[in-house]
């Protein structure tokens, strides 16, 4: 049986080339006739991988002949031909290039297959690299070549020469602007490329696309060139843009703020600081723990509270509650004094055990004498050893709560009202008395 294949990587009515290979291959088979063909397939693709390749393959039977145009519709790659025919061939079967006139039968045929392969692979990265100093070129020169056009930006033909440009899309642009104010207002993407027809990613992307600002490229020196009838957001705003976007991605501070002092009433737990807002006036106390809920009545809500808010009522609550009273600290104070007095007893030991020693007449004197003097240098050591004895005292330190407030740096303010107690945060609207409420510790 003739098997023949015939591939195109991008056929257009006008190039006719699937027809035109399919005739071909009509007139030069001689037997019975099954036809393979794989459409907008590259030629990178192995063989074996493109769903036509890869059903003539399941499907040879000794005796068959491949029939295909040239070298190129089968492979672009030798590695991938020679294995192409190595298969053709372990199946009994045969493979040949109409246009080519080239069989694999004999080595001479396969010789100038392999020649013919490593041409078709070159070609083929030789197009490759075309294609992209192409690219390069368009984008140079402002104009747009593949592809749909960015998110906020169409292609109109070229008012200064040839090809396409792209400019603000006159819908699109005031869209994609005022989805970037949100964003920097502090909305998250997730809920912002919803409103540009995009998942997150894409979006992400988008917003990093240079050709929004006008910029075509950088010359030698680093200097981009520009083309400002292009731009949906000038410099300006763009340098904006991208600070926002390269912003450190800690969405939430244990250290910063008051966070240590304030506790969610639906789990207990601490509140961190939200620092994700790009603006003071949207930084917000939050639990982490419960998350808010979109799941309709009943479903728990994290307490949250603004920052601004909270930290002027806990101040002033503070103050009103602990301002006038004074400021008591706990000094710890070391002790010799029993450490010393032992030591001395038992020096007095060791001088009244070297006169028994020296006034010892005999030997059973001088053996009472020697184990007095061993038991007294024991007790020195023993006394020499003693800890030194830990007094903690209460002291006034002369000032009130509301002055020593004045004198602590911010970092610190949040473990000090931390000390005093927990200020219970419910969640929902309501006014900052009742939302907020102090519980003292209980000692």
């Amino acid at each position: 049986m003739d098997r023949i294949y015939a591939r195109i990587s991008l056929e257009t009515e006008r190039s006719g080339s699937v027809a035109k290979q399919l005739a071909a291959l009509r007139r030069a088979a001689t037997g019975k006739v099954a036809e393979y063909v794989d459409r907008s397939t590259s030629g990178a693709v192995p063989f074996a991988e493109r769903p036509e390749g890869a059903r003539l393959l399941a499907a040879l039977q000794p005796g068959d002949r491949v029939l295909v145009t040239k070298v190129d519709r089968c492979s672009r790659s030798t590695r991938d031909l020679l294995g192409l025919v190595e298969r053709v061939e372990t199946a009994g079967a045969t493979i040949t290039f109409t246009e080519q006139g080239i069989a694999t039968e004999g080595p001479t045929g396969r010789f100038v297959l392999t020649l013919l392969g490593a041409l078709a692979e070159m070609e083929r990265a030789l197009i490759a690299e075309r294609r992209r100093e192409s690219l390069e070129a368009f984008k140079a020169e402002g104009r747009h070549a593949v592809g749909r056009a960015p998110f906020g930006l169409r292609s109109v033909p070229n008012p200064n020469g040839r090809g396409l440009v792209l400019r603000p899309d006159p819908d699109e642009a005031p869209t994609l602007r005022g989805v970037v104010e949100s964003l920097l207002e502090g909305q998250a993407q997730a809920r912002l490329a919803p409103l540009v027809g995009m998942g997150e990613p894409a979006f992400s992307r988008l917003l990093r696309n240079e050709r929004l600002a006008g910029i075509l490229g950088y010359d030698a020196d680093g200097v981009p060139r520009l083309d400002p009838d292009m731009a949906v957001f000038d410099l300006t705003e763009w340098e904006r843009l991208q600070a926002y976007l390269s912003r450190p991605a800690k969405a939430w501070s244990k250290a910063e703020g008051y966070g240590a002092a304030l506790a969610c009433s639906e789990c207990g737990d601490r509140l961190y600081l939200n620092v994700a807002a790009r603006k003071p006036q949207y930084a917000t106390y939050r639990c982490r723990k419960v998350k808010q809920a979109h799941k309709g009545p009943g479903a728990a809500v994290g307490a949250s509270v603004i920052r601004n808010n909270a930290d002027a009522f806990m101040e002033k609550d503070f103050l009103a509650r602990f301002g006038a009273e004074p400021v008591i600290e706990e000094v710890t104070v070391s002790s010799d004094a029993v450490r010393t007095e032992a030591i001395s007893v038992a020096r007095l030991r060791l001088t009244a055990a070297r006169r028994a020693q020296d006034a010892a007449r005999t030997p059973e004197e001088e053996d009472t004498a020697d184990e007095a003097y061993r038991a007294a240098r024991r007790a020195l050591r023993d006394a020499e050893e003693l800890p030194s004895e830990t007094v903690v005292e209460a002291r006034d330190t002369g000032m009130d709560h509301a002055e020593l407030w004045e004198m602590l740096p911010d970092s610190e303010r949040g473990a000090f009202l931390a000390a005093a107690g927990r200020w219970v945060v419910r969640p929902g609207r309501l006014p900052i008395e009742e939302k907020l409420q102090f519980r003292p510790k209980e000692d």
